[in-house]
């Protein structure tokens, strides 16, 4: 059920808005970060997971994003200006959350997307989507920066860790703590365009530089972390690197 958060490791719970994941960090009884923003559109699921962990959106601390696409960015705007709590990104892609880097607009994708249209999970994620505002998203007018290798005062105290590839600035975030790592589009285990399971990269029509991409599996296989939280999937459970190599692999 949308807005149902699952509690899928110590302290982090991930709400599922359709094909798109984002997870609510609890630390002690009072901290609560998110980390992604569902769609545009998602702010009420958002609103409902955060009532049945029984707290109120005011509470909350820290808004961290993993990049700037419009369903990650989703309703971080909205949510900065009805509780203050800031919205964190790093450095690279401080200005495609603002809507602002050349190619930020989401239309840019619609050319790949279109050439996977023969798919029905293409089509399905093009629909929901649309319907979740996809295509008319809110961007954040003020972003803080961080930097790679941080360890951010945030609930959860996660550690920055670079993956570009899927966008120039993406990053995943480690709670060493849980043993859990949040990879945002760096590796997922449901594509949406393809509708395959299982740890893998995006299809090559979503992201940037492949390349790239497939280079940051590497770093995300080095973490000592056992619980892997994907921006679109279920969670997976086993060794990052026994990740990565599935993912090159696929």
């Amino acid at each position: 059920m949308t807005g149902s958060p699952e509690q899928v490791a110590d302290d982090i719970y991930r709400v599922a808005d359709g094909v798109v994941n984002f997870y609510l960090v609890t630390d002690g009884e009072d901290g609560l970060a998110i980390v992604d923003a569902g769609w545009p559109r998602s702010m009420g699921a958002i609103a409902t997971a955060i009532g049945r962990l029984g707290r109120a959106p005011g509470d909350l601390d820290a808004i961290l994003l993993t990049h700037g696409h419009p369903d990650h960015v989703g309703a971080a705007e909205g949510l900065r200006r009805g509780t203050r709590a800031p919205v964190l990104a790093h450095s690279r892609e401080v200005e495609r959350v603002r809507g602002n880097a050349p190619g930020s607009s989401p239309f840019r994708l619609v050319p790949g997307l279109t050439t996977q249209i023969w798919r029905p999970t293409t089509v399905a994620f093009l629909g929901e989507a649309t319907v979740k505002g996809f295509l008319t998203p809110t961007w954040v007018e003020e972003v803080q920066a961080f930097e790679i290798g941080e360890q951010l005062d945030a609930p959860g105290s996660p550690r920055v860790i670079s993956t570009p590839g899927h966008t120039p600035g993406h990053v995943s975030f480690l709670f060493e703590k849980a043993g859990a790592v949040i990879s945002g589009d760096a590796i997922c285990t449901r594509d949406p365009v393809t509708g395959h399971t299982g740890p893998r990269m995006l299809h090559e029509v979503v992201n940037e530089d492949s390349e790239l991409t497939r280079a940051s599996l590497g770093e995300l296989g080095s973490l000592d972390a056992d619980v892997l939280l994907p921006g679109h999937g279920e969670p997976w459970r086993g060794s990052m690197g026994d990740a990565a190599a599935a993912a090159r692999e696929r």
